[in-house]
Order: structure tokens, then C-alpha cells, then sequence
């Protein structure tokens, strides 16, 4: 009763080699790999095709956006609105993840989690808005400083502010990035490492941070490219006087119309991003 089945499937497999003669083993894997090269060729040549047919004259209008003075006050604002945020974050971010982490109870764990989620949670423009009664003329900052008889500081529309609301915007990305390293770490690497007459910082610095290196650099890509495309929070924060390239790309798309320049713009903030974390990530390798 076995020889039936076993001559069926023979005759079966008979009839699929007529048909696909050359799709055996390692050539159908070939040949599926050879499908699926040309579908995302055909996704890079549209998009590709897509964009010069938008902006033909590509390289015409990039010179002419690196030779504009509102383009380089707006990089240049970006980039150290961005590593502010990087900095501050980094510092508020290890000190709270390493607390989460060494939480014993899991509901607590999650609970602290969910906290540091909580501002994420908030729509922007109300958050914005949170911060504007905060950092405005009137708001508790200075209603603190009057009281010290320190006089009032403007904070509402600077850089500072925008610092503050992207803080609180994209901290909490690093704190679960760095959370999540630090769970799987080995502990007995920490104890080791203690046994060796390690202390806390010298164990922070030799262990702890190498050894969440990736974890942090994920977190470190969502912050500064959220800081680069962030858009609410600036112009809430800072006010139209204190552009970001954002800020600047929305002016070209919306207001000028220039399709070109918001093309070239796109591309170059694109390109400093990825700068920016090929730096990162061979820094990273370094200290491995």
C-alpha cells in the first residue's frame, strides 16, 4: 500500500521538474533572491526617479541652500540644540534606568516604566503649552526668582526652552533603551567586578557602560533625529525668530513653495544624521 503513495509522489515531482526545470535547491533560493534584489532595485529607481523628476536641477538648488545665511543660523542652531538635549538626557537618563533596573518587584518596575512614559502619552502641542506657563514671563520660574528677589530671566522663545520641551519630549526613549541593556546584563559581571576592588563609578564607567553601548546609541539615533524633525515644540517653544531647519523646511514646503530647496533640505539633514551616527557608532566601537 506504500508503493501507491511513493508513485504518485514520484510521478508529482516528475511533472514539477518538466515545468520548472531550473528552480531546484540552491537555484530557487537564487532565483528568489534575484526577485526580491530586482523589487527593491525597482523601489530605489522609482524613488530616485521620483525625486529628480521633482527637483531636476538637485545639485543647483543644494549649493544654493549651503550658500544661504538662514540656512546655516538654522544648522547651526539645530546641531546644538541637538547635542544639548543628547547631553542632558544621557546625564538624567543612566541614573534613572539603573534605578528601574535594580527595582526588585516587577509590578514596580512596570509602574516606574509607565511614569517615565507618561509625558510621551501627552499631545505636543499641549505639552508645549505646559511649558509655555512654565517658562513664560509669569509663569513659576520666574514667580520663584521674583520671590528670591532675583529678578525675572526671559526663557519662553530661546533655545532654552526648546531644550526643555525636548528633554521631556525624548528622554524617556533613552531611559527604556538603556533600561532594557541593563536587564540583560550578567550581574555577576558587576560583582566581579567589585570583588576586584572596583568601586561604583569606576564600575559605572568600566562595565556598565560599555556594555550598554548599544542600548545607548539606539536611544542616542531617536533623539537626534527627533530633534532634527521635531517641529511643535520648537516653533511653540522658540518662536518663529529662533528657526530650526525643521522650521526652515516647513517655510519652503508651505510658505515659499520651493519644492527644490525643501528637496535639498530634506537630503542634507538626512546626510547629517547619519554623519552623525556613523561618529557615534565608531566612537562605540572604540571604547570596545
Amino acid at each position: 500500500m506504500e508503493a501507491v503513495p511513493r508513485q504518485l509522489r514520484e510521478a508529482a515531482l516528475a511533472e514539477k521538474r518538466r515545468f520548472f526545470p531550473r528552480i531546484e535547491g540552491k537555484s530557487r533560493i537564487f532565483s528568489f533572491t534575484l526577485l526580491s534584489l530586482a523589487f527593491m532595485l525597482g523601489i530605489v529607481i522609482g524613488s530616485l526617479y521620483s525625486l529628480f523628476a521633482i527637483s531636476p536641477d538637485l545639485f543647483t538648488a543644494t549649493g544654493k541652500l549651503l550658500s544661504d545665511e538662514s540656512f546655516r543660523s538654522a544648522l547651526s542652531r539645530t546641531l546644538k540644540i541637538s547635542l544639548i538635549v543628547a547631553a542632558v538626557s544621557t546625564i538624567l537618563s543612566y541614573p534613572t534606568a539603573i534605578y528601574i533596573n535594580s527595582i526588585r518587584s516587577s509590578k514596580a518596575r512596570r509602574v516606574a516604566l509607565s511614569l517615565v512614559w507618561l509625558p510621551v502619552m501627552v499631545n505636543p502641542i499641549v505639552r508645549a503649552y505646559g511649558w509655555m506657563i512654565i517658562l513664560g514671563r509669569y509663569g513659576i520660574i520666574n514667580s520663584i526668582l521674583s520671590a528670591l528677589r532675583l529678578g525675572t530671566a526671559k526663557i519662553l522663545y530661546t533655545d532654552t526652552a526648546i531644550v526643555f520641551g525636548l528633554v521631556e519630549l525624548f528622554t524617556p526613549f533613552l531611559i527604556s533603551s538603556i533600561y532594557s541593556s541593563l536587564s540583560s546584563l550578567n550581574e555577576e559581571l558587576l560583582l566581579a567586578a567589585r570583588t576586584l576592588g572596583a568601586g561604583a563609578f569606576r564600575t559605572f564607567l568600566d562595565v556598565v557602560i560599555p556594555l550598554t553601548s548599544k542600548g545607548y546609541l539606539f536611544g542616542l539615533t531617536v533623539i537626534i533625529a527627533g530633534c532634527f524633525t521635531a517641529y511643535a515644540t520648537p516653533v511653540l517653544l522658540g518662536g518663529a525668530m529662533n528657526a530650526t531647519l525643521s522650521m526652515l523646511l516647513y517655510e519652503y514646503v508651505s510658505i515659499f513653495l520651493d519644492w527644490r530647496m525643501a528637496v535639498a533640505l530634506s537630503l542634507v539633514m538626512l546626510a547629517i544624521v547619519i554623519s552623525i551616527m556613523i561618529v557615534a557608532r565608531i566612537a562605540v566601537r572604540g571604547r570596545k
